[in-house]
C-alpha cells in the first residue's frame, strides 16, 4: 500500500467521524428545542388505573429524570423531576445498602447460535436464583421544581453541544492537516497553521471544562451531607489527557514549522 493511500484512509476516517458528530450536533439542537415539550408530554390517562411514566436523559455524567405516577384508586396523579450525577457518587456500607435480586447465568446449559452472518440469532439462557447482590455505590436523586429542572436540563444539553462543536473543529483541522500530507510537498506554512490551531483548541478544551464545572455548572449537592456515606470520585479526568495531548500537538506543530523554515532556506540556497 502506498503512503498516499494510507493518508487517504485517515482522511476518510476523519470524514466519517465528523459526519457522525454533525448528526449528533443537529439532533442535540433539535432536542434542546423540544425539551420542554417532552417534559409536558400529554398522557391520556383515560381508563388507566395505575401507571408510571418516565423520561430521562443522561449527557456527560449528569442524569435528568421526569416521572409521572398515576394511581386513581389512591387518588394520585403527580409529576416529579429529579437530578442525579456520576459526579456525586457515594459509598454505602454493606450493612446499610440496598440489595438487588439477581440470577446467575448457567453457561453450561445456555447456548447461542447464529446464521446468515449473525443476522439471525437464536439464544437460550438458563439462569439460577442466587443471593441478592448489595449496592455499594449510590447516586442520590435530588427533587427539583419544574422550571429549575428544565433550566438545568437545557444547560446540560447546551454544554454537550459546545463539546460536540469543539470536537468537530479539532477533527476538522486535523483532517485538513492530514489531507495536506497527501501532497508531494507537505512541508507548507498552511499545514503548520492547521496543526497549531488544532493544538490551540485542544489546549483550550480543558480550561473550558474547568470553567464550566467550577463556575457555570451548579453544585446542587453542596448543601447536603449524607450520614453513613462517603463521596467517591468516579468521573474520569479527561482534562489532563486533553492537556497532555495538546502539548504533544504543540511540540509536533513547532517541529513541523521548523521543517517548513528549513525547506524554505534550502530553496533560497539552491
Amino acid at each position: 500500500m502506498k503512503l498516499l493511500n494510507k493518508f487517504s484512509i485517515l482522511v476518510w476516517a476523519c470524514n466519517i467521524i465528523i459526519s457522525v458528530l454533525m448528526i449528533g450536533l443537529i439532533a442535540s439542537v433539535y432536542y434542546y428545542s423540544i425539551l420542554p415539550g417532552i417534559i409536558d408530554a400529554d398522557i391520556d390517562s383515560a381508563g388507566v388505573k395505575k401507571s408510571t411514566y418516565r423520561i430521562s436523559h443522561s449527557l456527560l455524567s449528569d442524569n435528568f429524570m421526569f416521572e409521572r405516577v398515576i394511581d386513581k384508586e389512591a387518588g394520585i396523579d403527580t409529576s416529579r423531576y429529579y437530578f442525579s450525577s456520576l459526579r456525586n457518587l457515594y459509598l454505602i456500607p454493606i450493612s446499610d445498602s440496598l440489595a438487588l435480586p439477581a440470577q446467575k447465568i448457567n453457561r453450561d446449559l445456555s447456548s447461542e447460535s447464529s446464521r446468515l452472518g449473525g443476522i439471525v440469532t437464536k439464544s437460550i439462557t438458563v439462569s439460577e436464583q442466587t443471593d441478592p447482590l448489595p449496592v455499594r455505590f449510590a447516586a442520590p436523586a435530588l427533587p427539583l421544581e419544574k422550571e429549575r429542572y428544565i433550566e438545568l436540563a437545557r444547560s446540560n444539553v447546551l454544554y454537550f453541544l459546545i463539546v460536540l462543536l469543539l470536537a468537530i473543529l479539532i477533527l476538522g483541522l486535523l483532517r485538513q492537516f492530514i489531507a495536506g500530507l497527501r501532497s508531494p510537498v507537505f512541508f507548507t506554512r498552511i499545514n503548520a497553521i492547521y496543526l497549531y490551531c488544532t493544538a490551540a483548541l485542544t489546549l483550550i478544551a480543558p480550561f473550558f471544562i474547568w470553567v464550566w464545572s467550577a463556575f457555570l455548572r451548579p453544585d446542587l449537592f453542596s448543601e447536603y451531607r449524607f450520614e453513613g456515606a462517603s463521596p467517591v470520585n468516579f468521573t474520569p479526568d479527561i482534562s489532563l489527557a486533553l492537556l497532555f495531548f495538546g502539548v504533544i500537538l504543540l511540540v509536533i506543530a513547532w517541529c513541523f514549522d521548523q521543517g517548513v523554515k528549513l525547506q524554505q532556506e534550502q530553496e533560497l540556497t539552491i
